[in-house]
Protein backbone atom coordinates (compact mmCIF):
# COMPACT_ATOMS: atom_id res chain seq x y z
CA UNK A 1 0.00 0.00 0.00
CA UNK A 2 1.05 3.88 -0.49
CA UNK A 3 2.19 5.09 2.89
CA UNK A 4 -1.13 6.93 5.19
CA UNK A 5 -1.35 10.07 6.34
CA UNK A 6 -0.01 9.11 9.60
CA UNK A 7 3.34 6.87 7.78
CA UNK A 8 6.24 7.42 10.19
CA UNK A 9 4.35 7.71 13.73
CA UNK A 10 4.89 5.29 15.96
CA UNK A 11 2.74 4.10 18.81
CA UNK A 12 3.35 2.21 21.93
CA UNK A 13 0.10 0.81 22.80
CA UNK A 14 -0.03 -0.77 26.67
CA UNK A 15 -3.96 -0.74 26.66
CA UNK A 16 -6.47 -4.11 26.20
CA UNK A 17 -10.11 -4.46 25.86
CA UNK A 18 -11.74 -1.93 23.33
CA UNK A 19 -11.18 1.69 24.24
CA UNK A 20 -7.68 1.75 23.76
CA UNK A 21 -7.03 -1.00 20.94
CA UNK A 22 -9.25 0.54 19.06
CA UNK A 23 -8.07 4.12 19.31
CA UNK A 24 -4.65 2.65 18.47
CA UNK A 25 -6.06 0.86 15.22
CA UNK A 26 -7.41 4.03 14.21
CA UNK A 27 -3.90 5.08 14.29
CA UNK A 28 -2.64 2.20 12.34
CA UNK A 29 -5.53 2.35 9.61
CA UNK A 30 -3.59 5.70 9.03
CA UNK A 31 -0.42 3.99 8.48
CA UNK A 32 0.97 4.58 11.90
CA UNK A 33 3.24 1.60 13.31
CA UNK A 34 1.52 0.29 16.72
CA UNK A 35 3.10 -1.60 18.73
CA UNK A 36 1.25 -3.97 21.54
CA UNK A 37 3.34 -4.22 24.58
CA UNK A 38 1.51 -7.13 26.06
CA UNK A 39 1.90 -9.76 28.74
CA UNK A 40 0.06 -13.43 28.60
CA UNK A 41 -3.57 -12.70 29.75
CA UNK A 42 -3.33 -9.02 29.58
CA UNK A 43 -5.53 -8.76 27.06
CA UNK A 44 -9.32 -11.37 27.15
CA UNK A 45 -10.67 -9.85 23.88
CA UNK A 46 -8.04 -12.38 22.82
CA UNK A 47 -10.14 -15.36 23.93
CA UNK A 48 -12.83 -14.28 22.65
CA UNK A 49 -15.52 -17.12 20.94
CA UNK A 50 -15.28 -17.85 17.47
CA UNK A 51 -11.23 -18.73 17.48
CA UNK A 52 -9.59 -19.53 14.29
CA UNK A 53 -5.97 -21.15 14.61
CA UNK A 54 -5.74 -19.42 17.90
CA UNK A 55 -6.39 -16.03 16.48
CA UNK A 56 -9.56 -14.26 18.29
CA UNK A 57 -12.51 -12.69 15.66
CA UNK A 58 -13.13 -10.41 17.89
CA UNK A 59 -9.42 -9.41 18.33
CA UNK A 60 -8.59 -9.29 14.46
CA UNK A 61 -10.91 -6.96 14.43
CA UNK A 62 -9.89 -4.56 16.49
CA UNK A 63 -6.01 -4.86 16.42
CA UNK A 64 -5.29 -5.63 12.74
CA UNK A 65 -2.29 -3.94 10.88
CA UNK A 66 -0.20 -3.99 14.55
CA UNK A 67 2.60 -5.51 15.98
CA UNK A 68 2.99 -6.98 19.28
CA UNK A 69 5.80 -7.52 21.56
CA UNK A 70 5.25 -9.83 24.94
CA UNK A 71 7.01 -8.07 28.07
CA UNK A 72 7.07 -8.84 31.88
CA UNK A 73 6.28 -5.55 32.54
CA UNK A 74 7.39 -6.15 36.50
CA UNK A 75 10.80 -7.13 35.98
CA UNK A 76 13.41 -4.27 35.55
CA UNK A 77 14.43 -5.98 32.18
CA UNK A 78 10.98 -5.28 30.98
CA UNK A 79 10.80 -2.18 32.32
CA UNK A 80 13.60 -1.02 30.57
CA UNK A 81 12.73 -2.32 27.20
CA UNK A 82 9.25 -0.54 27.61
CA UNK A 83 11.16 2.31 28.02
CA UNK A 84 13.43 1.89 24.88
CA UNK A 85 10.70 1.48 22.77
CA UNK A 86 8.83 4.99 24.34
CA UNK A 87 12.45 6.67 23.33
CA UNK A 88 11.33 6.34 19.77
CA UNK A 89 8.24 6.75 20.16
CA UNK A 90 5.51 9.93 19.27
CA UNK A 91 2.60 8.84 21.34
CA UNK A 92 1.96 5.98 23.86
CA UNK A 93 -1.58 4.62 24.64
CA UNK A 94 -2.51 3.64 27.73
CA UNK A 95 -6.22 2.65 29.48
CA UNK A 96 -5.79 1.36 32.88
CA UNK A 97 -6.74 2.73 36.26
CA UNK A 98 -5.09 5.99 37.79
CA UNK A 99 -2.19 5.03 39.55
CA UNK A 100 -1.45 1.54 37.77
CA UNK A 101 1.40 2.99 35.09
CA UNK A 102 2.59 5.15 37.87
CA UNK A 103 3.17 2.26 39.70
CA UNK A 104 5.16 0.68 36.89
CA UNK A 105 7.08 3.37 36.47
CA UNK A 106 5.53 4.44 33.09
CA UNK A 107 3.57 7.83 34.42
CA UNK A 108 3.56 10.80 32.33
CA UNK A 109 6.31 12.62 34.18
CA UNK A 110 8.22 9.36 33.92
CA UNK A 111 7.95 8.94 30.34
CA UNK A 112 8.02 12.91 29.50
CA UNK A 113 11.54 12.49 31.11
CA UNK A 114 12.64 10.24 28.35
CA UNK A 115 11.18 11.82 25.16
CA UNK A 116 9.68 15.04 25.85
CA UNK A 117 8.11 15.20 22.17
CA UNK A 118 6.19 12.30 23.44
CA UNK A 119 2.09 12.63 23.29
CA UNK A 120 0.69 10.82 26.14
CA UNK A 121 -2.77 9.28 25.99
CA UNK A 122 -5.00 7.88 28.86
CA UNK A 123 -8.02 6.74 28.28
CA UNK A 124 -9.89 6.42 31.85
CA UNK A 125 -13.53 5.87 32.96
CA UNK A 126 -13.99 8.66 35.51
CA UNK A 127 -11.36 11.16 35.07
CA UNK A 128 -7.32 10.74 35.71
CA UNK A 129 -8.43 12.04 39.72
CA UNK A 130 -11.55 12.88 41.43
CA UNK A 131 -14.01 11.08 43.69
CA UNK A 132 -14.39 8.70 41.07
CA UNK A 133 -11.27 7.76 39.33
CA UNK A 134 -11.16 3.99 41.40
CA UNK A 135 -14.13 3.14 40.05
CA UNK A 136 -14.53 0.60 37.48
CA UNK A 137 -15.69 1.82 34.22
CA UNK A 138 -16.85 -1.39 32.42
CA UNK A 139 -18.89 -0.39 28.83
CA UNK A 140 -22.52 -1.30 31.12
CA UNK A 141 -21.73 0.86 33.88
CA UNK A 142 -21.25 4.14 31.73
CA UNK A 143 -24.29 3.43 29.83
CA UNK A 144 -25.70 3.38 33.21
CA UNK A 145 -24.35 6.86 34.48
CA UNK A 146 -24.89 8.88 31.39
CA UNK A 147 -28.83 9.07 31.48
CA UNK A 148 -29.66 7.56 27.91
CA UNK A 149 -30.68 4.09 29.09
CA UNK A 150 -34.72 5.38 29.78
CA UNK A 151 -34.41 7.05 26.82
CA UNK A 152 -33.64 3.57 24.39
CA UNK A 153 -36.22 2.06 26.73
CA UNK A 154 -38.25 3.50 28.42
CA UNK A 155 -38.63 5.29 32.22
CA UNK A 156 -39.88 1.65 33.68
CA UNK A 157 -37.70 -0.63 31.76
CA UNK A 158 -34.11 0.93 30.90
CA UNK A 159 -32.58 -0.76 28.08
CA UNK A 160 -28.81 -0.67 27.54
CA UNK A 161 -27.61 -0.85 24.07
CA UNK A 162 -26.03 -4.07 23.18
CA UNK A 163 -22.72 -3.38 22.47
CA UNK A 164 -19.85 -1.70 23.61
CA UNK A 165 -20.48 1.84 22.61
CA UNK A 166 -19.12 3.79 25.18
CA UNK A 167 -16.46 2.34 24.52
CA UNK A 168 -15.86 2.54 21.00
CA UNK A 169 -16.90 6.12 21.45
CA UNK A 170 -14.34 6.95 23.59
CA UNK A 171 -11.60 5.34 20.91
CA UNK A 172 -13.12 7.62 18.48
CA UNK A 173 -12.64 10.57 20.74
CA UNK A 174 -8.61 9.60 21.93
CA UNK A 175 -8.15 9.05 17.97
CA UNK A 176 -9.29 12.87 17.26
CA UNK A 177 -7.64 14.00 20.43
CA UNK A 178 -4.32 12.23 19.31
CA UNK A 179 -4.56 14.33 15.68
CA UNK A 180 -5.15 17.68 17.58
CA UNK A 181 -1.97 16.87 20.20
CA UNK A 182 0.37 15.81 16.77
CA UNK A 183 -1.14 19.07 15.57
CA UNK A 184 -0.34 20.97 18.80
CA UNK A 185 3.49 19.76 18.69
CA UNK A 186 4.07 20.53 15.22
CA UNK A 187 3.04 24.36 15.56
CA UNK A 188 3.82 24.27 19.24
CA UNK A 189 8.02 23.81 19.37
CA UNK A 190 7.43 20.05 19.29
CA UNK A 191 6.64 19.61 22.52
CA UNK A 192 4.67 16.86 23.66
CA UNK A 193 1.73 16.50 26.34
CA UNK A 194 -0.24 14.48 28.36
CA UNK A 195 -4.20 14.09 27.04
CA UNK A 196 -6.96 12.62 29.35
CA UNK A 197 -10.11 11.05 27.73
CA UNK A 198 -12.83 10.77 30.40
CA UNK A 199 -15.09 8.09 29.02
CA UNK A 200 -18.07 8.90 30.81
CA UNK A 201 -17.44 12.85 29.20
CA UNK A 202 -17.27 11.15 25.85
CA UNK A 203 -19.99 8.53 25.83
CA UNK A 204 -22.12 11.46 27.26
CA UNK A 205 -21.08 14.47 24.43
CA UNK A 206 -22.20 11.77 21.90
CA UNK A 207 -25.18 10.16 23.14
CA UNK A 208 -26.83 13.45 24.93
CA UNK A 209 -26.11 16.01 22.08
CA UNK A 210 -29.79 15.52 20.74
CA UNK A 211 -31.23 15.17 24.59
CA UNK A 212 -30.19 18.56 26.21
CA UNK A 213 -33.77 20.24 25.41
CA UNK A 214 -34.21 21.29 29.23
CA UNK A 215 -30.75 20.82 30.14
CA UNK A 216 -29.11 23.96 28.37
CA UNK A 217 -30.87 27.36 29.03
CA UNK A 218 -30.16 27.01 32.52
CA UNK A 219 -32.86 30.25 33.10
CA UNK A 220 -35.16 29.28 31.04
CA UNK A 221 -38.41 27.25 31.64
CA UNK A 222 -39.94 25.12 29.36
CA UNK A 223 -42.69 22.52 29.41
CA UNK A 224 -41.69 19.42 29.71
CA UNK A 225 -41.86 17.16 26.14
CA UNK A 226 -40.53 13.64 25.73
CA UNK A 227 -38.29 13.15 22.96
CA UNK A 228 -40.39 11.43 20.15
CA UNK A 229 -38.66 8.26 19.37
CA UNK A 230 -41.62 7.13 17.05
CA UNK A 231 -39.64 8.32 13.88
CA UNK A 232 -37.66 5.13 14.42
CA UNK A 233 -40.65 2.59 14.05
CA UNK A 234 -40.42 0.11 11.20
CA UNK A 235 -42.77 -0.71 8.53
CA UNK A 236 -43.07 -4.78 7.48
CA UNK A 237 -43.63 -6.06 4.29
CA UNK A 238 -44.24 -9.44 2.64
CA UNK A 239 -40.90 -10.60 3.39
CA UNK A 240 -39.10 -7.85 5.71
CA UNK A 241 -38.93 -4.64 6.82
CA UNK A 242 -38.30 -1.16 6.21
CA UNK A 243 -37.41 1.88 7.99
CA UNK A 244 -37.03 5.62 7.00
CA UNK A 245 -38.10 8.85 8.12
CA UNK A 246 -40.77 11.46 7.18
CA UNK A 247 -39.73 15.13 8.44
CA UNK A 248 -41.92 17.24 6.07
CA UNK A 249 -45.21 17.58 4.79
CA UNK A 250 -44.11 17.58 1.80
CA UNK A 251 -42.39 14.11 1.70
CA UNK A 252 -45.68 12.97 3.94
CA UNK A 253 -47.80 14.04 0.80
CA UNK A 254 -45.14 12.24 -1.32
CA UNK A 255 -45.34 9.22 1.09
CA UNK A 256 -48.71 8.82 0.95
CA UNK A 257 -49.28 9.49 -2.86
CA UNK A 258 -47.17 6.64 -3.95
CA UNK A 259 -49.37 4.30 -1.41
CA UNK A 260 -52.58 5.52 -3.53
CA UNK A 261 -53.70 7.50 0.23
CA UNK A 262 -53.11 11.52 -1.01
CA UNK A 263 -55.81 11.94 1.49
CA UNK A 264 -53.85 10.83 4.65
CA UNK A 265 -51.47 13.66 4.07
CA UNK A 266 -54.20 16.66 4.72
CA UNK A 267 -54.95 14.89 8.01
CA UNK A 268 -54.02 17.75 10.71
CA UNK A 269 -51.96 15.05 13.13
CA UNK A 270 -49.55 15.03 9.85
CA UNK A 271 -50.01 18.58 9.61
CA UNK A 272 -46.00 20.23 10.48
CA UNK A 273 -42.67 18.88 10.65
CA UNK A 274 -42.84 18.13 14.35
CA UNK A 275 -46.19 16.45 14.46
CA UNK A 276 -45.49 14.08 11.73
CA UNK A 277 -42.38 13.05 13.62
CA UNK A 278 -44.52 12.67 16.77
CA UNK A 279 -47.69 10.80 15.03
CA UNK A 280 -45.22 8.58 12.92
CA UNK A 281 -46.58 5.53 14.15
CA UNK A 282 -50.06 6.99 13.40
CA UNK A 283 -49.20 7.59 9.98
CA UNK A 284 -47.38 3.97 10.11
CA UNK A 285 -50.61 2.54 11.54
CA UNK A 286 -52.84 4.03 8.32
CA UNK A 287 -50.79 2.71 5.46
CA UNK A 288 -49.77 -1.21 7.35
CA UNK A 289 -52.31 -3.03 5.11
CA UNK A 290 -50.85 -1.35 1.78
CA UNK A 291 -46.99 -2.05 2.88
CA UNK A 292 -47.50 -5.17 3.86
CA UNK A 293 -48.63 -6.47 0.93
CA UNK A 294 -45.82 -5.27 -0.96
CA UNK A 295 -42.10 -7.19 -1.26
CA UNK A 296 -39.67 -5.12 0.23
CA UNK A 297 -37.77 -4.16 -3.41
CA UNK A 298 -41.21 -3.44 -4.52
CA UNK A 299 -41.66 -0.53 -1.41
CA UNK A 300 -38.17 0.34 -1.82
CA UNK A 301 -38.93 1.17 -5.53
CA UNK A 302 -41.94 3.12 -4.80
CA UNK A 303 -40.30 5.35 -2.47
CA UNK A 304 -37.33 6.24 -4.52
CA UNK A 305 -39.02 7.02 -7.39
CA UNK A 306 -41.09 9.10 -5.31
CA UNK A 307 -38.15 10.59 -3.63
CA UNK A 308 -38.87 9.24 0.40
CA UNK A 309 -35.97 8.27 2.62
CA UNK A 310 -36.49 4.42 2.99
CA UNK A 311 -34.02 1.22 3.72
CA UNK A 312 -34.65 -2.12 4.33
CA UNK A 313 -34.07 -3.76 7.80
CA UNK A 314 -31.08 -6.05 7.50
CA UNK A 315 -29.40 -8.36 9.60
CA UNK A 316 -25.42 -8.37 9.21
CA UNK A 317 -25.22 -11.24 6.82
CA UNK A 318 -27.42 -9.23 4.32
CA UNK A 319 -25.72 -6.09 4.57
CA UNK A 320 -22.42 -7.77 4.00
CA UNK A 321 -23.90 -8.76 1.07
CA UNK A 322 -25.89 -5.68 -0.21
CA UNK A 323 -25.08 -3.62 -2.57
CA UNK A 324 -24.75 -0.34 -0.26
CA UNK A 325 -21.84 -1.96 1.52
CA UNK A 326 -20.14 -3.23 -1.42
CA UNK A 327 -20.31 0.22 -3.31
CA UNK A 328 -19.25 2.18 0.14
CA UNK A 329 -16.21 0.04 0.37
CA UNK A 330 -17.44 -1.24 3.93
CA UNK A 331 -15.09 -4.26 4.11
CA UNK A 332 -12.32 -5.24 2.37
CA UNK A 333 -10.63 -8.67 2.37
CA UNK A 334 -7.10 -9.54 3.32
CA UNK A 335 -5.20 -12.70 2.17
CA UNK A 336 -2.85 -14.24 4.81
CA UNK A 337 -0.95 -17.38 4.55
CA UNK A 338 -1.61 -18.76 7.38
CA UNK A 339 -5.39 -17.99 8.17
CA UNK A 340 -6.61 -17.38 5.04
CA UNK A 341 -9.10 -14.73 3.64
CA UNK A 342 -9.85 -12.35 6.55
CA UNK A 343 -12.65 -9.97 6.10
CA UNK A 344 -12.30 -6.45 7.84
CA UNK A 345 -14.55 -3.70 8.18
CA UNK A 346 -12.81 -0.67 6.13
CA UNK A 347 -12.06 2.51 7.81
CA UNK A 348 -14.51 4.91 6.33
CA UNK A 349 -13.25 7.89 4.52
CA UNK A 350 -10.52 7.85 1.38
CA UNK A 351 -7.56 10.24 0.48
CA UNK A 352 -6.97 11.59 -2.34
CA UNK A 353 -3.25 11.03 -1.75
CA UNK A 354 -2.70 8.72 1.08
CA UNK A 355 -3.92 5.24 1.57
CA UNK A 356 -5.80 4.14 4.20
CA UNK A 357 -7.45 1.09 5.80
CA UNK A 358 -6.37 -3.02 7.09
CA UNK A 359 -2.44 -3.45 6.22
CA UNK A 360 -2.29 -6.77 7.55
CA UNK A 361 -3.90 -9.07 10.41
CA UNK A 362 -4.04 -9.17 14.10
CA UNK A 363 -0.38 -10.03 15.34
CA UNK A 364 -0.36 -13.12 17.42
CA UNK A 365 0.84 -12.50 21.06
CA UNK A 366 4.80 -11.51 20.90
CA UNK A 367 4.81 -12.04 17.08
CA UNK A 368 7.59 -9.19 16.88
CA UNK A 369 9.44 -9.69 19.71
CA UNK A 370 12.33 -10.80 17.83
CA UNK A 371 11.70 -7.73 15.55
CA UNK A 372 12.04 -4.77 18.11
CA UNK A 373 13.21 -6.53 21.03
CA UNK A 374 16.32 -9.10 19.59
CA UNK A 375 14.18 -11.59 22.14
CA UNK A 376 14.15 -15.19 21.02
CA UNK A 377 10.52 -16.79 20.53
CA UNK A 378 9.10 -14.53 18.07
CA UNK A 379 5.72 -15.79 17.16
CA UNK A 380 5.36 -18.24 19.64
CA UNK A 381 1.86 -18.77 20.99
CA UNK A 382 3.37 -19.91 24.10
CA UNK A 383 5.71 -17.56 24.87
CA UNK A 384 5.98 -16.03 28.01
CA UNK A 385 8.10 -12.78 28.47
CA UNK A 386 10.32 -10.81 26.28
Amino acid sequence: MKPGPCSGLRVIDMSALISGPYCSQILADLGAEVIRVETPGSDVIRHVDPIHRDMSAYFEQVNRGKKSVSIDVKSEQGREQVRALVRNADIFLENSRPGVMEKLGFGYEDLKALNSKLIYVSVCGFGADGPHKDRAAYDPVVQGVVGFMPLQGTPGAPQAIHTVIADKITAIWAANSVMAALLDKERNGEVGQKVVVNMVAAYAAFMLLENMDHHTFRDAEFPVVDRPVGMFSTLDTRDGRVIGMILQPKQCLQFCTALGVPDLALDPRFGDAMSIVRNTPLLYKEVAPIVSAMSTQDFLALMSKHSVPFGPVNDIATFMQSEEALHAGAYTELEDGEYGAIRHLNFPASFSRSAVGPRGRAPRLGEHNAELLGSPGAGDKDSQIG
